[in-house]
């Protein structure tokens, strides 16, 4: 699903995730954002849509700016309006029931994703000279807080 490939891309590059590159920590933002989508009381309601766009913008910026170094607000509401606008409406015909009936393949998927564009940004910043070597290095690395990404800043 190439909206959701666009959504790990920008988490990647903006380096919207938790701590390290554990499978939780680069999970987290997403985490939110289905969280906040469960807790709709009426998944239809246009304005239930929008608290939860809202609220998920501000649950993931504080959690991001606990964590992280020189990750810009922007980028991470950028991040929170590519999945309403893409995943949500896009993909999923703006139905909440249907992306809550997929989140398990949804968050497989997007953490494949994920690393797929980290391997990107580690080759093309020279940490490694391959998409296997950068595999390796993302792996190494899981417990790594200080990546090459943050330079993107």
């Amino acid at each position: 699903m190439r909206e959701l490939r666009h959504l790990a891309a920008h988490a990647a590059q903006y380096r919207i995730r938790g701590r390290s590159y554990k499978r939780n920590s680069l999970l987290k933002p997403l985490d939110i954002i289905l969280e906040e989508l469960e807790r709709c009381p009426d998944p239809d309601n246009q304005n239930e849509k929008d608290f939860a766009r809202d609220s998920s913008k501000g649950l993931i910026y504080d959690h991001v700016k606990r964590v992280a170094k020189g990750v810009h607000e922007e980028a991470i509401y950028q991040y929170v309006d590519i999945f309403f606008q893409e995943v949500l409406q896009q993909a999923h015909q703006d139905s909440i029931k249907k992306v809550l009936q997929r989140e398990r393949s949804l968050r497989s998927a997007y953490l494949v994703y994920v690393r797929e564009a980290l391997t990107t940004i580690f080759v093309k910043r020279g940490k490694a000279k391959d998409t296997t070597e950068a595999f390796q290095e993302l792996s190494q690395n899981e417990d790594n807080e200080d990546d090459e990404t943050e330079e993107e800043a």
